[in-house]
């Protein structure tokens, strides 16, 4: 076996913004499950129950707020496409609507952070808007620690 060097240079590629996402991302995971938008799983596992969160907490009030922001045009207008297997076993990519409903904004925000963490490492058609998407990735979570204080507060760790 020879020892070759590995190039890391692949990661680099990712905006700030999208580093900055990440880490918001799982600081707002956490806070919801904290707040109590948890449920098991798959193999029992806590998970975010997203749809939950956005329909109740949120809500249609949140939706009419943020449907008319410049900052979130990008993610509903033309949110992210979803990475899918085809019938041959193939990585594909689908679209998706515009976004019209709260729930779907808060899917859009979780494909932003799921196409960034699992999907589209080569070959990403979303590759040239990323940067537009996390930036408004960012301006969402942002209206939503504004708006809801339980969770900004588990966010924040100011308790």
């Amino acid at each position: 076996m020879t020892t070759q060097e590995v190039d890391y240079a692949k990661i680099d590629e990712v905006a700030d913004d999208g580093v900055r996402l990440f880490k918001v991302m799982t600081r707002l995971e956490f806070a919801l499950k904290d707040a109590g938008y948890a449920s098991s799983g798959r193999r029992q596992a806590a998970e975010v129950e997203w749809d939950r969160y956005a329909n109740e907490k949120l809500g249609s009030a949140f939706w009419r707020k943020i449907k008319g922001a410049a900052n979130a045009e990008t993610l509903i207008q033309t949110p992210p496409k979803r990475q899918v297997v085809d019938q041959s076993g193939s990585l594909d990519w689908e679209e998706a609507g515009i976004v019209s409903s709260v729930q779907e904004l808060v899917g859009a925000l979780r494909r932003v952070r799921n196409n960034l963490f699992h999907g589209g490492k080569g070959g990403d058609p979303d590759s040239d808007r990323n940067p537009k998407l996390y930036v408004a990735s960012l301006y969402v979570i942002d209206q939503i620690l504004k708006e809801d204080d339980i969770v900004r507060t588990i966010f924040t760790g100011d308790y």
